[in-house]
């Protein structure tokens, strides 16, 4: 018995040790690199990445504050939701007067989580006028910006084409820093 048992112990003993090992040593590199080396990673600096106004494109509405992760947890035969969403509804159409028809759901509801960063294709076509309009560029040009931001399904098959918002509003950013001096720049 203590025969077949040795060997375990062993195993267990050398994988253990190359896991400290291992733990360590990429420890060790990523303070060799540090912080500072990475600091071009970042989207924005000091979490400014807000983008609020009619020259932005909109993502979903948020159901939770930056303090708290989840989704509001209301059904959808609840009347605050209901009353929560024709509001949304309202306030989109008015945003966006030239969009006569069916605003994309992903607009007017919050995701599960409360922080999803993507819209559909719809729901980002759908703002196209409006941003050309508040920045001055081209319909066809912010077109053209929101279909090569558009992310295919995952590995081809799970889930749904979307457009990653903060993505397009950085993109947006650029474009129009680009044809206007600086001050300028929304």
């Amino acid at each position: 018995m203590i025969g077949q048992i040795r060997p375990a112990l062993v195993l267990i003993a050398a994988f253990t040790a190359m896991t400290v090992a291992y733990t360590l040593a990429v420890t060790a590199i990523a303070m060799l690199i540090g912080p500072s080396s990475t600091a071009h990673l970042t989207l924005e600096p000091a979490g400014a990445a807000t983008f609020s106004g009619p020259e932005w494109f909109h993502g979903r509405p948020s159901a939770a504050t930056g303090g708290v992760s989840g989704g509001s947890n209301l059904g959808p035969t609840n009347p605050t939701l209901a009353a929560a969403v024709a509001e949304r509804v309202a306030a989109v159409r008015a945003e966006n007067p030239a969009h006569a028809g069916t605003v994309p759901v992903d607009l007017v509801t919050a995701s599960g989580s409360g922080f999803d960063p993507h819209i559909s294709p719809p729901a980002a076509r759908l703002q196209i006028r409006r941003v050309a309009a508040n920045t001055g560029l081209a319909e066809a040009v912010v077109r053209d910006l929101v279909e090569r931001t558009i992310e295919p399904r995952t590995l081809g098959v799970l889930g749904h084409p979307r457009v990653n918002v903060v993505t397009l509003n950085a993109a947006l950013r650029t474009l129009v820093a680009g044809r206007r001096p600086t001050a300028d720049a929304p």
